[in-house]
C-alpha cells in the first residue's frame, strides 16, 4: 500500500489432503480470503513455497497459473463475478468453452451443474433478473461445472438463507465424497459440521489446523 508493507499472512504452514473438505474460519480480516487467493494462484506469496495439485505456484508463470485454474480449479468469489450481459447458463459454461469443449456438451454440463444447486428453470435469466442468492448459486455452479479437482469457495453461503446455505454445503460435501478437494472460508458455525478439517486464522496467523473438535476449541481460546 504505497510505501507501506502490509503482511496479510505470516508463518502459515499446512497441508490439505486430496479428497477432503477443509473450512477456513476466523474473524474478518484474519486472512481467509487471501489464503484462498494464494491457493488459486490469484495472488503471489511474498516468500516461502506453495504447492497445489503438484504445481509449484510460487515458481509458475502467469500463463501457467491461468491454465491450471482453467483445467482443474473452480473458484467461488464473494462478489459472484458473473458477466452481466450473459445468461446464467452462459456464465456457468464459460470455463468449459474456454477449454474448447463443444457447445452442446458444455451446455449439458452447465445445465447439470445448475440443477445441482437448485437453479433448474433459470438457465436463460440474466444475473440482474435473479436474486443475490440465485447469483451466488450460479457462481457455485460455474465453479463446479465439469471435472474439477479442486474447488475453492470464499463464503459460499454468505448471501443465502439458512436452508439454501445448508443445501449448498450438501453439494460441496457431495463433491468431496466424489473425490474433489474442497477448501472454503466461512463465518457460519453450521458449515463447520461438514468439514473434515478446520483451519482457524487470527490476525494473519494459523491458530490451529485439525479436526472439528480441536479447531473449534482453539478458536474459542482466541475470542
Amino acid at each position: 500500500m504505497g510505501r507501506q508493507t502490509v503482511t496479510a499472512l505470516r508463518d502459515i504452514s499446512l497441508s490439505v489432503p486430496a479428497g477432503t473438505l477443509t473450512a477456513l474460519t476466523g474473524p474478518s480480516g484474519s486472512g481467509k480470503s487471501t489464503l484462498l487467493h494464494l491457493i488459486a494462484g490469484l495472488e503471489r506469496v511474498g516468500s516461502g513455497t506453495l504447492d497445489v495439485l503438484g504445481s509449484e505456484l510460487h515458481a509458475c508463470t502467469s500463463a501457467e497459473l491461468s491454465a491450471l485454474r482453467l483445467r482443474e480449479i473452480g473458484f467461488v468469489h464473494q462478489d459472484f463475478s458473473l458477466l452481466a450481459d450473459l445468461t446464467l447458463i452462459e456464465n456457468v459454461r464459460l470455463p468449459l468453452e474456454a477449454l474448447g469443449t463443444a457447445r452442446g456438451d458444455a451446455t449439458a454440463a452447465a445445465r447439470a451443474a445448475m440443477g445441482r444447486v437448485g437453479l433448474a428453470g433459470l438457465e436463460e435469466r440474466f444475473p440482474a433478473e435473479v436474486s443475490g442468492g440465485q447469483q451466488q448459486r450460479a457462481a457455485i455452479a460455474r465453479a463446479i461445472v465439469g471435472e474439477r479437482t479442486l474447488v475453492l469457495a470464499d463464503e459460499p453461503t454468505g448471501s443465502l438463507d439458512s436452508r439454501t446455505g445448508a443445501e449448498i454445503m450438501d453439494v460441496l460435501a457431495q463433491l468431496r465424497d466424489e473425490g474433489v478437494t474442497v477448501v472454503l472460508s466461512t463465518h457460519n458455525p453450521a458449515n463447520l459440521a461438514h468439514a473434515d478439517r478446520i483451519a482457524v486464522l487470527h490476525d494473519g496467523t494459523l491458530v490451529s489446523f485439525g479436526t472439528a473438535d480441536s479447531s473449534v476449541s482453539a478458536e474459542a481460546g482466541t475470542a
